[in-house]
């Protein structure tokens, strides 16, 4: 007999999923483990997939920060949801990409919302990288549910610091609209914080 503590915790994940007992089964150690392999590899190809896409909009976001347009240094907030329109409910399009340029002195100009429509059973993969971080917390994604009259419900938050980073939100309990509110209270940072929202799976 195996001990559950000693198993990776998404091995004894894909236990439960089958809905079987962890025993010295061979076949069955053999089905748990491709699983997990198939589990690990999608997920390193959705990291690849979202850090290319955020090379790409860095390359698009240069262009477009070069051009008078966006010369001035009034905070900026670059994304698909210019050209993908929110839907009739207020949610916008996943997956998300957007560059967010932070030049503003106060904690509004530096907060940045995106409304989704959400449903449970459903997992969002969250992407941040600040770009010329001397390191530190820069702020934090706070998540929040809106009920029936539209007020927001606290769900979730995460910090966003220097580097890479990578969250899961999966804690959807019911359908509706989801904010996810970025805010950057490190008043001394000046740059840009690429960001990526996709649907994942649980």
């Amino acid at each position: 007999m195996m001990i559950n503590d000693d198993l990776d915790p998404l091995i004894k994940r894909e236990f439960e999923a089958l809905g079987l007992n962890i025993v010295s089964n061979d076949l069955l150690v053999d089905l748990v483990f491709e699983r997990v392999k198939k589990r690990r590899i999608r997920k390193w190809i959705i990291a690849g997939v979202v850090a290319l896409s955020l090379a790409a909009l860095a390359s698009l976001s240069y262009v477009i920060g070069t051009s008078t347009l966006f010369s001035s240094k009034a905070p900026v907030f670059e994304s698909n949801s210019y050209v993908i329109p929110a839907d009739k409910s207020g949610g916008f399009s996943l997956p998300q990409y957007a560059n967010l340029r932070l030049n503003g002195t106060t904690i509004e100009e530096r907060t940045f919302t995106y409304t989704f429509s959400l449903k449970p059973g459903q997992m969002v993969e969250i992407f941040t990288d600040p770009h010329e971080s001397s390191g530190g917390i820069l702020g934090e994604l706070s998540v929040y549910k809106r009920d029936t009259d539209g007020n927001r419900v606290f769900v979730q938050s995460y910090e966003i610091g220097s580097g890479l980073g990578n969250n899961e939100f999966g804690d959807i309990n019911s359908e509706g609209l989801y904010d996810f509110v970025y805010s950057f209270n490190d008043l001394n940072y000046r740059g840009s914080v690429r960001v990526g929202i996709l649907l994942g799976r649980n």
